[in-house]
């Protein structure tokens, strides 16, 4: 009732608007720090992030009229975001804010209070929270995932499919440097598919010609040919590398591929992992770009007519030229001439994997796998194509193979743990490892004496046990100070082992609203909040729970005046 009242006196007085200029969500200039289907780890940018000069609190705009359809606060993702649907059909989001306007804070702290959660989800009814054009809606941050102040801003047409918002908005962002490349290569495809290829990428020399045109060596070879390409998109005024375009080969003046990368569907947004060579990504840290398309590829990206990019050298007697063209989002663009003999090709016999660990995986078909003190299960479709996996249980460690083979479904694995007795089983978890003797927790899921998790990355997996609570510190406050010029509180809190969970605060016995920046380890309390005693004396307790239950509590007591 209280939220519904709220709304309605919102809607009646509403602020006055706050303005910008034309169709941007900020009012300083736009300069970027990532572009739109730039590539990220297992999924493309949806939108494009926007520079805030290192800095947080600038205002920001809604860019058409329409209504709130989403309000959502996460600890991750987007941290404090505003989705809009406007008039025109297209919906807009904009994340990673530091707060809401004044006009939507009011309706945000009311979700808190009543939900005593900083993170939330909400879907005000079509119209009930009305937007113009160039209003105020909140200001930029560095909330959620983020690695520096910035704006993320998407734009979706009516289907709600992101679209590159630089070509529908007239940001005029100076652009005049075209992509930058950093490798070429080349991978041989036998006959019989484009998909049965396990071979790696071969690197061949560029060379530059003149800014934006690179000839590269004689590729001497035959047969069916699929490129690849290493390369990012820079922008004056920024050195951030950024995504491309628009990619586009012929072979002797016929065009054999294109792909377009200013829209696709979030169906599709993990399948970067088809585009780009995912062993060379986990195993080399390059993102080698395909320049053609594997039997498996369901990315909407491409002109498919033209087929699939796979080039045949057949004809003794002559020499190619394929050409590569590279373009950002203002037609900038680079070219790369590759000229091509025939040669015959050497068959080479293909390496045999010798460990008796090795499972046949037919892409189609369900397995169970069962070890000593764990198990597997591995559903339709588990990857794109049949595989050989190396899986191995050593030391109670469960080996699937490397992560350098994308997969499309997640593997569910258990553990037992008859080993443990009841008062350690509760505090076991699965954890994946990592390099450097560091692991990641992966799930708590126990029942029925058995760790259960679902995993989308090959690699090691080992139970672990966390019996060590977290450890809670306010930050620059001693026990009994007074702190009347602060206006804020901030606890430091970490947990090494299992990971933080959950958190609950309190202030003279009232739910207070802690900020929580996983990133920094840091809650935050702010004073305007307006919880007080009515005395100076205030006490703050703190509950903290890792991933397994084990609980840390804190309890200070300070002195604020109260504010009249």
């Amino acid at each position: 009732m209280r939220f519904t009242l709220l709304l309605i006196f919102i809607l009646i007085n509403s602020f006055a608007n706050s303005q910008n200029s034309g169709e941007y969500p900020l009012d300083i200039p736009i300069i970027l720090s990532g572009t739109f289907a730039e590539l990220r780890p297992n999924h493309f940018h949806a939108g494009i992030d926007i520079k805030t000069k290192g800095t947080e609190g600038f205002n920001v705009y809604s860019t058409g009229d329409g209504y709130i359809s989403r309000i959502q606060i996460t600890h991750g993702g987007y941290g404090k975001a505003l989705y809009i649907k406007h008039d025109n059909g297209q919906s807009s989001v904009y994340a990673h804010l530091k707060k809401y306007s004044p006009k939507i804070e009011k309706i945000v702290k009311e979700i808190q209070y009543s939900n005593e959660s900083y993170t939330f989800r909400v879907y005000p009814k079509e119209n009930e929270i009305r937007i113009s054009e160039k209003e105020l809606i909140g200001y930029s941050g560095n909330t959620g995932r983020s690695y520096g102040p910035h704006l993320h801003y998407e734009l979706r047409d009516d289907k709600d499919r992101p679209i590159n918002p630089l070509e529908y908005k007239n940001y005029n962002i100076l652009d005049t440097i075209p992509p930058v490349v950093l490798g070429l290569h080349y991978k041989e495809i036998p006959q019989n598919s484009i998909s049965g290829s396990n071979s790696s990428f071969k690197n061949l020399k560029i060379t530059k010609i003149s800014y934006n045109l690179f000839i590269s060596d004689t590729l001497n070879t035959s047969g069916l040919i699929g490129f690849g390409i290493n390369s990012y998109d820079k922008m004056n005024n920024t050195w951030n590398k950024m995504g491309l375009s628009d990619i586009k080969a012929n072979l002797d003046g016929e065009e054999v591929f294109d792909m377009n990368l200013n829209s696709f569907s979030y169906d599709e947004w993990r399948h970067i992992n088809t585009f780009i060579d995912y062993a060379s990504y986990k195993n080399k840290k390059i993102r080698i770009q395909k320049l053609y398309i594997e039997d498996y590829n369901p990315l909407d990206m491409y002109n498919r007519s033209l087929g699939n990019g796979v080039i045949n050298i057949k004809n003794q007697d002559k020499v190619y030229l394929y050409a590569i063209r590279l373009f950002d989002y203002n037609k900038n663009y680079t070219e790369i001439l590759v000229p091509i003999s025939w040669k015959e090709k050497i068959n080479y016999k293909t390496k045999e994997l010798e460990s008796d660990n090795i499972y046949s995986i037919n892409k189609d078909s369900v397995y169970n796998l069962l070890f000593a003190s764990s198990s597997i299960k591995l559903s339709k479709n588990t990857f794109y194509t049949d595989k050989e996996i190396e899986i191995t249980e050593r030391n109670n460690i469960l080996s699937i193979d490397e992560d350098s083979i994308p997969v499309l479904k997640e593997i569910t694995i258990k553990f037992n743990t008859d080993r443990y007795n009841d008062s350690l089983v509760n505090k076991t978890y699965i954890a994946k490892l990592e390099k450097d003797d560091k692991s990641s927790f992966v799930s708590n899921n126990l029942k029925n004496g058995k760790l259960t998790a679902d995993i989308k990355l090959l690699g090691d997996y080992m139970i672990k046990v966390d019996s060590i609570p977290p450890s809670i510190n306010l930050i620059d406050i001693e026990d009994s100070q007074w702190i009347s010029n602060r206006d804020k509180l901030q606890i430091k809190i970490n947990d090494k082992n299992s990971g933080i969970s959950s958190y609950r605060g309190t202030l003279n016995d009232k739910w207070i609203l802690l900020e929580y920046n996983p990133m920094k380890g840091i809650l935050t309390y702010d004073f305007d909040d307006n919880i007080n005693n009515s005395e100076p004396k205030n006490i703050l307790k703190v509950n903290v729970t890792d991933n397994v239950g084990n609980t840390k509590h804190l309890e200070k007591v300070f002195f604020r005046t109260v504010k009249k």
